[in-house]
């Protein structure tokens, strides 16, 4: 039985050890001998402290101490010691040992059973998936940066970061909802500027986009936090005012427009004037929804230009 035992022992998946009182190794498994390279005969009876001075240090001999005098179990994880018995060579850096003491008593006499379980392939996959779930995040946060990108792209004129149609309509549609429940006005401007053409003509397009986004700037510092302005492209312009009290409201704002076009826009040294006509619907006399709104607008901002431009006009006044 013994020799059958001795055999078990050897045949086991993990380095057994069992020490006497005074630190002296009575067993030394294959186990351990194929990590260490070292062999039963060369390590049974040598002291444990004197080939592997860790042991002496405070924390492990109060263990073993523990286990010989108190008859006390402890584990030690390899996620917070590390290595116990140090391969051979110590050529694994990364060697990760989990730490098993417990007593054992035998006719009287006091041993220390020490077993030592290398983790490191489990430690190695545990870094490995840690890695991948950071990758994984990692790529989750890009995915949803490039979709808000996306949604910001879709939703935006790229020349001049303002709204374009798709997001104009949808704001149009949420002030519709608030206006109807609430009993509120709001007023649609279609803004055309007039003779950009000819700026783009004299001076290239690389000129009319810089004046553009010049135009952009100056128009946003003239409306109201809660006002929308967008671009639909070329040089048309779309503007939203909720929350009107009448056409004064919004002959107020029409006319500081006007008046800030008398204003030359600059560009690469030069100095240029422009105008804008300007057409006006009010919900919900002028329509009760977004197409509407925009399309009565339009007209009457055609109405201007055909009546000499650089003006405004509401739809409700054309003949």
């Amino acid at each position: 039985m013994h020799q059958l035992v001795c055999l078990a022992i050897d045949k086991v998946n993990l380095g057994i050890i069992i020490i006497d009182q005074d630190f002296n190794i009575v067993l030394w498994n294959s186990w351990l001998v194929r990590w260490t390279g070292y062999s039963a005969e060369t390590m049974i009876g040598i002291n444990l402290l004197e080939v592997y001075p860790r042991f002496a240090s405070k924390t492990y001999l109060a263990i073993l101490n523990n286990a010989l005098f108190n008859g006390q179990s402890r584990f030690c994880s390899g996620a917070l010691h590390k290595t116990f018995i140090p391969p051979a060579e110590d050529v694994q850096h990364n060697v990760r040992q989990n730490m098993l003491v417990e007593p054992i008593y035998d006719c009287g006499n006091k041993y220390v059973l020490i077993q030592i379980t290398d983790m490191t392939g489990h430690y190695t996959r545990v870094k490995g998936l840690k890695n991948i779930i950071k990758e994984i995040e990692l790529e989750y946060e890009q995915v949803k940066a490039s979709e808000v990108v996306s949604i910001y792209q879709a939703l935006h004129d790229s020349l001049t970061g303002l709204p374009n149609r798709n997001l104009f309509n949808d704001r149009v549609n949420s002030i519709l909802q608030l206006a109807k429940r609430n009993g509120e006005r709001f007023a649609v401007m279609f803004l055309d500027l007039d003779g950009f053409k000819e700026i783009n003509d004299s001076f290239g397009h690389e000129a009319g986009d810089l004046i553009l986004q010049n135009i952009a700037k100056r128009l946003k510092l003239l409306l109201r936090n809660s006002d929308t302005l967008a671009r639909l492209g070329g040089d048309e312009f779309l503007l939203l005012f909720p929350g009107i009290k009448s056409r004064a409201d919004v002959i107020t704002i029409a006319t500081k427009i006007k008046n800030d076009f008398t204003q030359a826009y600059s560009f690469q040294e030069n100095e240029v004037y422009l105008s804008a006509s300007m057409g006006i619907s009010i919900y919900p006399e002028d329509g009760d929804d977004a197409r509407t709104l925009i399309r009565n607008a339009d007209i009457a901002m055609y109405s201007v230009k055909s009546k000499g431009k650089n003006g405004f006009c509401f739809f409700s006044d054309l003949d």
